[in-house]
C-alpha cells in the first residue's frame, strides 16, 4: 500500500466504485438504463478545471460549483429525455452524452482544449494533492469520496423517496394509480444521480491532472453498466465492488498484457489473450453465466445455503 502506483490504481478504482454506485441508483434503483452518464462526470471535471484554471473561484468553491451547475445540467437532460420511456429513453441520452462529447472534443467555446484536453494547474489546488509523494492523499480523498458517495446513496435509497423509485422500477403503473407524479421521482433520482457524478468528476480530476475528452466517451456509460452487472445491481455495495474490481482489472490486465505474460504462447493464443478487452470480457461472461445476480448475488446466494444447511443439520 506504500506504493504510489498501486496508491494511484485503487484511488481511481474508489471513484469508479462510487461512479458505478451512482450509475446503479439509475439503472438498479429507479430501472433507468441511462447511456448518458459520463456527460456528468466529464461536467464535473471540466468545469471544475475551467473555473480552477481561469480563476474564477477557488478550488473548493470551484468544485461545489461545478456539482451546482452539474446538477442543473442533469435535472434539464433528465427534464427533456423523461419524456421518452423504454429504449427511445436510452437513445437520447445517449444523444446527450454524444452531444457533450463533440462539444469537448471540438472545443467549440475555447475553453476544453479540444482533443489535448486541459491541464489542471497545479498551483492553484492544494499541495498535498501535488506530485509522486503525496499520492496518499490522492489515495485518501478518493476513499472519502466513495464513502460519502454511499453514505448519500443509502440515505436516498432507504428514505421514502427511495421506497418510491424501487416501485417505479417494479411497477410503474401501480404508482400512478396511487397518484404520485412518476415523472418527478425518475427526474428526482437522475440529478441526485448526476449531482454526484459531478462531484466524483472533481476528484478524477485531482487523479488524472487533466480534463480530456476520453471522460466524456459513451464507453465510461456502458463501463458503468458492466460494473453494475459485475457486481449486482440494488444491493449498493454490488455496485461499488464492481466498479473497484473492473477498473483495478482493467490497469492490472493491462500492466500484465504489456510485460509479455503471453509472449511464449503461441500467436492464436497469445494474441487474443494480450487484449486486456478479451480478458475481461471473459470474466464478464463467466459472472453472468455462473452467477447471474453479479457478486453480491452470488454471496447472498451462497450465504443462504450455508444457513440451509445449518438450520436442516439442526433437526
Amino acid at each position: 500500500m506504500s506504493k504510489p502506483g498501486l496508491q494511484q490504481t485503487l484511488a481511481v478504482a474508489f471513484v469508479f466504485g462510487a461512479l458505478a454506485l451512482t450509475y446503479d441508483l439509475l439503472f438498479g434503483f429507479t430501472g433507468l438504463l441511462s447511456f448518458g452518464h459520463a456527460l456528468f462526470f466529464a461536467s464535473g471535471l471540466y468545469l471544475t478545471c475551467i473555473f480552477i484554471n481561469h480563476s474564477v473561484f477557488v478550488w473548493w468553491i470551484a468544485i461545489i460549483a461545478s456539482i451546482l451547475l452539474t446538477s442543473l445540467l442533469a435535472f434539464l437532460v433528465g427534464a427533456a429525455s423523461l419524456r421518452t420511456t423504454g429504449i427511445t429513453f436510452a437513445m437520447v441520452t445517449l444523444a446527450f452524452g454524444e452531444a457533450g462529447h463533440v462539444i469537448v472534443n471540438r472545443n467549440f467555446f475555447g475553453l476544453t482544449g479540444g482533443e489535448n484536453g486541459i491541464a489542471l494547474n497545479a498551483e492553484l489546488i492544494p499541495q498535498i494533492w501535488v506530485g509522486v509523494v503525496n499520492t496518499k492523499y490522492l489515495y485518501w480523498s478518493a476513499l472519502i469520496c466513495l464513502i460519502l458517495t454511499y453514505l448519500i446513496i443509502w440515505w436516498v435509497t432507504e428514505s421514502s423517496a427511495g421506497r418510491v423509485f424501487a416501485a417505479l422500477r417494479d411497477n410503474e403503473m401501480r404508482v400512478q394509480v396511487l397518484g404520485l407524479n412518476t415523472r418527478n421521482f425518475k427526474l428526482l433520482s437522475f440529478v441526485i444521480a448526476g449531482a454526484l457524478a459531478g462531484l466524483l468528476g472533481s476528484m478524477m480530476l485531482l487523479l488524472a491532472g487533466s480534463a480530456a475528452p476520453r471522460f466524456a466517451e459513451s464507453n465510461i456509460t456502458i463501463a458503468l453498466l458492466l460494473m453494475v452487472i459485475l457486481g449486482g445491481a440494488v444491493t449498493r455495495w454490488g455496485a461499488v465492488v464492481g466498479g473497484i474490481a473492473y477498473s483495478f482489472l482493467t490497469t492490472r490486465m493491462q500492466d500484465l498484457t504489456q510485460n509479455g505474460l503471453f509472449a511464449g504462447l503461441p500467436k492464436y493464443v497469445s494474441g487474443p489473450l494480450s487484449e486486456p478487452a478479451f480478458l475481461l470480457g471473459i470474466v464478464f461472461i463467466l459472472v453472468v453465466m455462473f452467477a447471474p445476480g453479479g457478486l453480491s448475488g452470488a454471496y447472498y446466494k451462497l450465504r443462504l445455503r450455508s444457513i440451509s444447511k445449518k438450520y436442516s443439520s439442526s433437526k
